[in-house]
């Protein structure tokens, strides 16, 4: 389903529903992903499409509540041209997925300061004593406070939006190991929507290029097996390496060996995450050829190096000597 036109959007202006006041952010250290979700970003990247997007987006939502166990979320989009944040799906108050494709809002300071910290490294960004919102028979309904989560939804060429979600059902506390989840979740997807980034608001705009079939036939082949290297790939595909490595780098706007570390990464938390155990068995049963690899690549992705990372997160792993 596309996007619908832009004028069709209802303009909420948040600040009339919260009564003028606007939370404080509470900082918070950037955090892993769960392997559950990779095939997501990697189907938007194989078929570019504004509904091809939008399908991705509503799964997102989804997946978010029943993989990563957060209770409320949304997805609202960055409308550049326009400076407005659009919505796509949401969760209603009985913890159901609804359509929310007719909502608007400008713009503002908080949604400004979430893409900002997450270009410093902050992936997801807490506030307390939130309002929870929400939308009943195209009006906004106040059913709670607490606090909310925003991940920025980050593409190689700027922010494309951000997950939202609340406990406004149960109040439970805020679960750092599910918004580390969710922070990866967003980052794939991030890479992924990159090339439906024009057609995702504008109801004239051109169609995204169709995804050359190397791109559909590799990224499906990496979610399979992301242990494939770019050689394997290509001698599968019955191309050159550098034909393959070309047009996925072109199209993907990603390399294949960037992509599949994120997919090797997604892998490795999620075993970690859902058995324990010997960190050097996790990292090569998600793919990696050795620790030194795998340490290599952690490092580089979240800045600290895994005994560290997963010791702040206590999961209880044992790490290799």
């Amino acid at each position: 389903m596309a996007m619908p036109d832009f004028p069709s959007r209802r303009n909420i202006d948040w600040r009339v529903t919260m009564a003028g006041e606007l939370p404080q952010a509470r900082l918070m250290e950037p955090s892993g992903p769960t392997s559950e979700l990779a095939a997501i970003a990697s189907a938007a990247l194989a078929e570019p499409s504004a509904a091809t997007a939008d399908q991705v987006l509503r799964r997102v939502v989804e997946v978010a509540r029943s993989v990563i166990r957060l209770e409320r979320t949304a997805v609202f989009l960055f409308d550049a041209r326009h400076q407005a944040m659009v919505g796509t799906w949401g969760t209603d108050a009985s913890g159901q997925t609804v359509d929310e494709h007719d909502i608007m809002y400008d713009f503002g300071d908080i949604d400004r300061e979430v893409f900002r910290r997450a270009e410093r490294g902050y992936a997801w960004t807490a506030y307390d004593d939130c309002p929870h919102i929400t939308q009943e028979k195209g009006q906004n309904r106040i059913i709670g406070r607490g606090w909310v989560a925003c991940t920025a939804i980050v593409g190689p060429s700027g922010p494309l939006g951000t997950l939202f979600n609340d406990s406004a059902i149960s109040h439970e506390p805020l679960d750092e190991a599910k918004q580390a989840r969710a922070a990866v979740l967003c980052s794939l997807v991030g890479r992924a929507l990159e090339p439906c980034r024009a057609a995702l608001f504008e109801a004239d705009a051109a169609p995204a290029e169709p995804q050359h079939p190397l791109v559909r036939a590799a990224t499906r082949l990496l979610v399979n097996d992301p242990t494939l290297s770019c050689a394997a790939l290509a001698a599968e595909l019955r191309v050159s390496t550098t034909t393959l490595a070309r047009t996925f780098k072109r199209q993907a706007h990603t390399s294949i060996v960037d992509h599949r570390n994120e997919l090797r990464l997604a892998r490795f938390l999620g075993r970690v995450d859902a058995r324990g155990g010997n960190l050097l068995e996790a990292a090569l049963g998600a793919g990696f050829g050795s620790y030194a690899q795998f340490h290599r690549v952690f490092r580089a992705r979240f800045g600290k190096a895994p005994r560290e990372y997963l010791s702040e997160r206590r999961l209880g792993a044992t790490i290799p000597p």
